[in-house]
């Protein structure tokens, strides 16, 4: 089954283009053309994935981003792609930091694009099972793709999430890096790379801003993460 994909871009000629492939290719697709529109559009209707452009007629796509994961708009855990002719690192780096999934720069190759658009799909059907996990105060529903501390929901990108799941699974279990990155990126003998670093990181923060002074992810050094019950 195709993705349910929400393209919010202000050029016309890449919405009509981008439309009429993706429904070639069996996906269902809406579209925006501003901040304003496409906040009511992510509330209005549950999008599987959004691609969003950086620079829209009023105002920022990465606004957009921070509003989505804070849950002020739609499904928090829902795959966002950033669809934009910024290629400078830091402007990747904003987008990852806001809580995009994945980066693809104008001018774009359609079966690049599709192909992100089914693996990061994949990628949120494979993390969806039909359970709800706690630890502590922090509640994790699988299959909603929700996650709450004390009741209160904190929104996380495709990738964050799935790492939250590996870890709740087995918490106070020290995971190994390699394992990590093998069970959620389906990295092997990847050891140098941050990507496990940096996504633990981002994670830990919106735990924590969630319940101040609680401490869920745990580094130990040399070794691995660990989610324990907010000690």
């Amino acid at each position: 089954m195709g993705a349910n994909v929400l393209i919010i871009e202000d050029e016309a000629a890449i919405v009509d283009f981008v439309v009429d492939n993706l429904r070639q290719d069996d996906h269902q697709t809406q579209s925006a053309t501003s901040v304003r529109e496409a906040l009511v559009q992510l509330r209005r209707t549950r999008p599987d994935i959004v691609l969003v452009d950086i620079g829209l007629p009023d105002g920022s796509g990465l606004d957009i981003i921070r509003s989505v994961r804070g849950g002020e708009a739609g499904d928090p855990g829902v795959g966002i792609i950033l669809l934009t002719a910024r290629a400078e690192e830091q402007d990747r780096l904003r987008g990852f930091a806001r809580g995009a999934d994945d980066y693809v720069t104008k001018p774009f190759s359609y079966p690049e694009l599709l192909a992100r658009i089914a693996a990061l799909h994949a990628r949120l059907v494979r993390s969806t099972s039909h359970d709800v996990i706690c630890v502590g105060a922090l509640r994790v529903d699988v299959s909603a793709r929700r996650a709450s501390v004390d009741g209160q929901a904190i929104g996380l990108p495709a990738k964050e999430f799935e790492l939250l799941v590996a870890l709740a699974r087995d918490p106070e279990r020290v995971f190994e890096k390699t394992d990590l990155l093998e069970r959620v990126w389906g990295y092997r003998n990847s050891r140098t790379t941050r990507t496990l670093d940096s996504h633990a990181s981002r994670l830990r923060r919106r735990l924590e801003d969630a319940s101040p002074g609680s401490r869920f992810i745990i580094n130990r050094w040399g070794v691995g993460y660990a989610l324990v019950a907010g000690v």
